[in-house]
């Protein structure tokens, strides 16, 4: 269903470095403006804590658990999302990058150990939205979230 492993850890890393590169281009006025409900500071902070938990949930499937955030699922993660707005509270752009980078490396770290055959394993885990909740839905995740809150950034202030 997905892409292989090393396509899927590929494209996560071209998405985050396109992320990362938007970011760092933002003016400085910018990181703090509002874009719809959230500030580029805080799609910072959602990913310093989505490289955190992507790690989580991945080491549960491979243990035959649900990932804990997955009871937040069909509130579009609200309430995971607001936690990491208080819990990585900064607004320093330097700062919260430093802490995206470190996440990610530890994050691809982990995922670089997990087999080819663990990949798409279904291990009987239900994602919310009815599939198998594998490990590549999760990368899968991140990829097209990294994605899509960088095309917010352009299009709400580098109008490209």
């Amino acid at each position: 269903m997905f892409d292989p492993r090393d396509k899927q850890l590929a494209d996560l890393q071209t998405a985050y470095a396109d992320f990362m590169n938007t970011l760092q281009e933002l003016p400085a006025d910018s990181f703090l403006a509002p874009l719809g409900d959230w500030t580029p500071r805080d799609i910072a902070a959602h990913f310093i804590g989505w490289n955190r938990i992507t790690l989580a949930g991945c080491s549960a499937l491979r243990e035959g658990a649900e990932p804990f955030y997955f009871y937040d699922g069909t509130n579009d993660y609200r309430k995971v999302n607001e936690k990491f707005f208080t819990q990585f509270p900064s607004v320093s752009r330097d700062e919260l990058m430093n802490a995206i980078s470190s996440t990610y490396d530890v994050l691809v770290h982990y995922l670089r150990s997990i087999s080819e055959g663990e990949w798409e394993l279904d291990t009987g885990i239900v994602h919310y939205r009815g599939s198998p909740a594998t490990i590549a839905r999760c990368v899968d995740s991140l990829v097209r979230d990294y994605g899509k809150h960088r095309q917010e950034i352009v299009e709400g202030f580098l109008g490209k």
